[in-house]
């Protein structure tokens, strides 16, 4: 991995750079900062769709987002100190600009998305969908590293085989993977087990164990956090949205728990 473009919404929730720092000089990466958009780009995007802004968003005067544009390109200059990195303008992209400029990075890293002040969640949403790359969401004020115990969320599908190949990178690297499965409809779809995956990983020389828990009374997605904390992983790995988008909005599902709600650092390909 010799490529890694980075955002962060505010100077107040810079763990994504601090954590895309950190990667750079672990794999001799560039790093790219990207400006994020504007809080009157983001209006005007969620006017196109026909949506106001979101309640209590308090749009931004011009100059109070020049400096908050301005802390965040400080922020990031100071974590690149020694990296060979870029501060990147998005003026002539708007809000879709991690997504199309994110194609020529090899792993895009962003805060956890929520409600304002944090990074809105269809920021990362044009991240995932659009840019082909797998993106490491980075929970508010993690400041740890990534990537030496994993956890494989792992549910049968698609999108879960294609993560395996883009995080590849940092699976490699790993001193231990655990695959593991949730039991019940919305845990897995039809597909290889969980045992089945490990084996497959062992084939390359590297140390994965699996398992397949049962959730009881919890979430699927709350259950893959709790599997990854009691395991001590500092990564979970998803494939995304093997259910729908909009299901998920609707009904919840692993994806969207882990895009909102997961206190350690989720990879996530799609």
């Amino acid at each position: 991995m010799k490529s890694i473009l980075t955002m962060a919404w505010t100077a107040e929730d810079p763990a994504a750079f601090d954590l895309a720092a950190k990667l750079a000089r672990a794999f001799d990466a560039r790093l790219v900062g990207l400006e994020p958009p504007s809080y009157g780009v983001m209006s005007m995007a969620w006017a196109d769709a026909g949506m106001g802004a979101p309640i209590g968003g308090g749009l931004a005067e011009d100059a109070e987002e020049r400096q908050r544009v301005g802390a965040v390109k400080q922020a990031f200059e100071q974590r690149a100190v020694g990296l060979r990195s870029e501060w990147r303008s998005a003026d002539d992209s708007g809000p879709t600009a991690i997504g199309t400029i994110g194609r020529a990075y090899e792993l895009i890293v962003m805060p956890q998305p929520g409600p304002l002040p944090k990074m809105p969640e269809s920021v990362f949403e044009t991240a995932l969908f659009d840019s082909g790359r797998p993106v490491l969401v980075v929970p508010a004020g993690y400041q740890g590293m990534v990537g030496k115990r994993i956890l494989f969320s792992w549910n049968g599908s698609t999108e879960s085989a294609r993560a395996i190949s883009l995080a590849m990178p940092f699976l490699s690297k790993a001193d231990s993977i655990d695959v593991m499965s949730v039991d019940g409809p919305s845990g897995m779809v039809p597909g290889p087990s969980s045992a089945e995956i490990a084996e497959s990983l062992r084939s390359h020389g590297l140390n994965v164990t699996s398992q397949h828990v049962k959730s009881g009374n919890r979430s699927a997605g709350q259950t893959i956090v709790d599997t990854a904390i009691a395991g001590g992983a500092d990564m979970i790995l998803k494939g995304a949205y093997t259910q729908s988008r909009l299901r998920q909005m609707i009904f919840g599902g692993m994806t969207r728990h882990l895009i909102l709600n997961s206190p350690l650092p989720v990879l996530f390909s799609y």
